[in-house]
Parts: structure tokens; sequence; C-alpha cells
């Protein structure tokens, strides 16, 4: 195989994922996966001997890319509270913004919002190990989360209503396709928890 050139399987993990995230679990089917990676079906058999398969390869994937971008986005916004920090400005809602930008990260994806599609719309398909990978795929915003928290000495007691909140507010909104939470009153909503924290 030439250098830099991407895998058959690679080839085929792609075109799944894309085609996981615009027709879902059930929509997609393996010829379909066979037109968009242009490969035989023995090519997809002999890697992925069912579409469930596929799926977790794609996941296993999906989790990879998520945890580079989600640890990218946290760099980033640990770059601008820097800043604030350095000018002595940086306050709980400079934390907060800093909080919601990571939520949004998460949540402006189309693969990732197809992950929760899939494994919640179509969870009695899933097999256990489908279920265990889509604890390690939250995982990644959850350690991302707690960095955040952690790096701003804001105590995690209540990490999990801040999670909460915040999955409420701008996570499933996108789920839905409806109209998320004005960020003003989200702000406020967090303010309380993390005030409440301080105390």
């Amino acid at each position: 195989m030439a250098r830099g050139r991407p895998s058959k399987k690679g080839v085929i993990i792609e075109a799944a994922a894309e085609l996981f995230t615009l027709k879902g679990y059930q929509g997609t089917s393996i010829d379909q996966v066979v037109v968009t990676a242009a490969v035989s079906k023995p090519t997809v058999y002999s890697n992925f001997p069912t579409k469930l398969v596929l799926w977790e390869s794609v996941l296993e994937s999906l989790i990879e890319q998520a945890d580079v971008e989600m640890k990218e986005t946290l760099v980033m916004q640990k770059t601008f509270a820097q800043a604030y920090l350095e000018q002595g400005t940086l306050d709980h809602r400079g934390i907060i913004a800093g909080w919601i930008a990571l939520w949004k990260a998460w949540s402006n994806s189309a693969k990732r919002l197809a992950v929760y599609r899939i494994l919640l719309g179509e969870q009695h398909k899933m097999a256990a190990t489908t279920v265990a990978l889509f604890a390690q795929f939250e995982a990644v915003l959850e350690r991302v989360l707690l960095a955040w928290l952690d790096a701003y000495k804001v105590p995690s007691e209540n990490f999990f209503v801040l999670k909460a909140v915040s999955k409420e507010a701008l996570l499933t909104p996108s789920l839905l396709n409806q109209t998320a939470l004005p960020v003003d009153v989200l702000e406020r909503q967090l303010s309380l928890i993390i005030h409440k924290e301080a105390e």
C-alpha cells in the first residue's frame, strides 16, 4: 500500500460514518456502503462481517476523532481564559462561557449527534459492546468538562447538575432540531449552580 494512502478498511469506515450520519443505522445498508466506499461487497464483509461490527468500528473511529477535537477545543478555551486571567478579568462568567463553548463544540457535530440518535433510538438493535462504546464516547466529553472545571478551581461537587442542565439546554435541542435555551438564560442558570457550590 502506498504511504499516506488510506486503507480500504479506513475508506469503508469513512463511507459508513457519512451514511450512518445521514441515514441512521436502520437506513444504512451494506450495499450503500459498498457504493459509497467504491469497494466490493466481499471486501466489506471480509473486514466487517455484520453491519453491527461495522457500526462499532465507526463508533470507535468517532470516539478517537472526538477525543482529538475536544482536546483541541479545550486548549483553545484555556488560551482565551489565560488572556483574561493575566488581565485579572476572568470571573465566573468567563468560566461559564468556556463551559458553554465546550458543550457547543460537542453538540454542533453532525456525526456526534448521529451517535446519540442511533444509540438512543435504536438501542434495541445494539449489543452490550456497543453500549460500552457509547459510554466511552460520552466519557470524552466528561473528561474535557472536568478538566475545564479543575483548571479554574471550580468545585466539582455539582458536576452532575451542571452537566444535566447543559445537556438539556444545548445537546437535547440539537438532537431534536429545536431552538436551544438562550445563552444568557443558560449562563444565569449555570452561574447559580457554581455560586451555590462556592458557598
